[in-house]
């Protein structure tokens, strides 16, 4: 009978583990929200009739550029003549969740896109739908990356797409369709800088460019001369490739997603990484006017006054109207009617929040049985073998301790996203860890377990307090953390969770070897 005990343990050990991995590895799309509440509220688009300003507006999106490392010398040349200001990024800081941000004028909290893996497109309303509405031409350019992907429509997911490439010019397949009238992806600074040329020359109202050479720096080596040397090479380029824009016809905007942290990452809620510069210069933008706390969500509805057409109607920043060459009686319209919209999403955001609030009583009554059964099963240990709460205290959670110490360091005592390496790295880095831990436990384990009088007794007893430890911890956050996530989790908590997830499947992979061995050596 033991022995089928140590077997069944082994084999919840070992479930436990992959799940509890599983859920670890997938935390990024467990975030996400393919249908957020703004879009479940009938779409009211609200026109405040303010004129056309510009002829077209070209808004570059220099992915990775933090505020204090944006004093170029064509940056500055253009913020002589025109408007600048810091902007304030939404957390969290990451780069496709906040180009949605700048094109909608939607925080990640509210777009439902949180990680730069997005598996459904963006829902919610974009101001490219507001200018096709209004019969204006939309293009977008973009060095290896794109924008465009993310607005996909007609379609549920994002997966397996087989995009169409003429080129340089890139377009979903039929039926599918996306609110840009061109789009081009380019392998190289010098041919984006043509691409932007070209668009610019034609009749497009509104070019979105993403430029990602400053971010893909950062990454590889942090703020350093590397990553300097990145943005004066696209402050080149841009010098360039806007050279024949007539400023006095058309404007341009230039920004970015989020900065770095000195060690290349972000993600959290640093400054480095939520100050990110915003330069408005050409027709329509009144020189040396000074934005009022602009925050990346203001862009959306900006552009849609500069261009005369309504904001996006899920938009929850507001037209930066002081630094806009409007009549006051236009600039009051769109700043009410900016107001009025904001009231409204807010109410619906609120409203969406409330109704999730019911289940966390039952998420409690089960964090409350698992506590139960964990004692009692602690308890029911110690009246067998005094020595199996002996060598639970000791060996049963070193894997569980030992995986969350080496996440600690792995983000430098940080316990932010804008700490954790990149993706490769945190992989290795990760894996070498778990198998440490799990080698540490199984040592300890057994070196407890082969001194028992009954081994079998005294490893059930260890696996027994080690799960009940681990799975009692996931419970215990998870009651505040589980879907749907309608408010993103902190950044301490935003690596925490997946963490402890990970931890606790080591413990259980450790505890599962231990059990194996034990039988093995019977």
């Amino acid at each position: 009978m033991r022995l089928l005990v140590t077997t069944g343990l082994a084999l919840v050990a070992i479930v436990t583990a992959i799940v509890l991995g599983n859920r670890a590895r997938r935390w990024n799309d467990e975030l996400a929200l393919p249908s957020p509440p703004l879009v479940r509220a009938p779409r009211q688009i609200d026109d405040p009739g303010t004129p056309r300003l510009t002829g077209r507006v070209i808004l570059v999106v220099i992915d990775g550029l933090g505020a204090d490392e944006a004093r170029l010398p064509y940056l500055d040349e253009l913020r002589r003549p025109g408007a600048a200001a810091t902007a304030r990024v939404p957390y969290p800081t990451i780069s496709r969740p906040n180009y949605v941000t700048i094109l909608t004028g939607v925080p990640p909290r509210d777009s439902g896109v949180r990680a730069n893996r997005v598996e459904a497109p963006v829902a919610v309303d974009t101001v490219m739908d507001r200018l096709q509405a209004a019969g204006l031409r939309v293009a977008t350019a973009s060095d290896f990356g794109s924008m465009a992907t993310l607005f996909v429509r007609n379609t549920s997911s994002l997966s397996g797409i087989d995009w169409i490439e003429r080129g340089d010019r890139v377009a979903p397949p039929p039926p599918l369709t996306w609110p840009f009238d061109d789009a081009r992806r380019v392998g190289s600074l010098d041919a984006l800088g043509a691409a932007i040329a070209e668009l610019a020359a034609g009749d497009v109202a509104f070019i979105p460019v993403l430029v990602l050479d400053v971010d893909r720096a950062g990454h590889a080596a942090g703020i350093g001369d590397a990553y300097r040397a990145a943005a004066s090479a696209v402050d080149r380029m841009l010098r360039g490739a806007l050279a024949s824009v007539d400023l006095a016809r058309d404007t341009v905007i230039v920004t970015a997603d989020h900065g770095h942290v000195e060690p290349g990452g972000h993600g959290g809620d640093e400054p480095e990484v939520s100050n990110v510069p915003l330069v408005l210069v050409g027709k329509g933008i009144v020189p040396g006017a000074i934005a009022h706390d602009a925050r990346l969500i203001d862009v959306a509805p900006t552009v849609a006054a500069l261009l005369g057409v309504p904001p996006p109607c899920h938009a929850e920043g507001r037209a930066l109207v002081e630094i806009l060459q409007l009549a006051p009686e236009d600039a009051a319209r769109r700043a009410a009617g900016d107001a009025a919209r904001g009231r409204r999403l807010a109410g619906i955001a609120a409203t969406a929040r409330a109704e999730v609030t019911a289940p966390s009583a039952l998420r409690l009554l089960a964090l409350a049985a698992g506590l139960a059964i964990t004692i009692a099963l602690a308890r029911a240990a110690r009246r067998r073998s005094a020595l199996v709460i002996t060598a639970a205290a000791t060996t049963g959670t070193i894997g569980l301790g030992a995986m969350l110490l080496a996440i600690v360091l792995i983000t430098r005592g940080r316990m932010s996203p804008s700490y954790v390496p990149s993706l490769a790295r945190t992989l290795q880095l990760g894996a070498i860890a778990a198998a440490g831990a799990i080698v540490l436990q199984v040592i300890a384990s057994w070196r407890v377990v082969r001194r028992a009088p009954d081994r079998l007794a005294a490893a059930n007893g260890v696996a027994l307090v080690g799960l009940g430890a681990g799975l009692g911890t996931v419970a215990a956050v998870r009651t505040w953390f589980s879907p749907p996530h309608l408010d993103v989790p902190p950044p301490f908590w935003m690596v925490a969770v997946p963490a402890l997830d990970l931890a606790a499947a080591t413990g259980a992979l450790a505890a599962a070897l231990t059990l194996a061995l034990c039988l093995f050596r019977r």
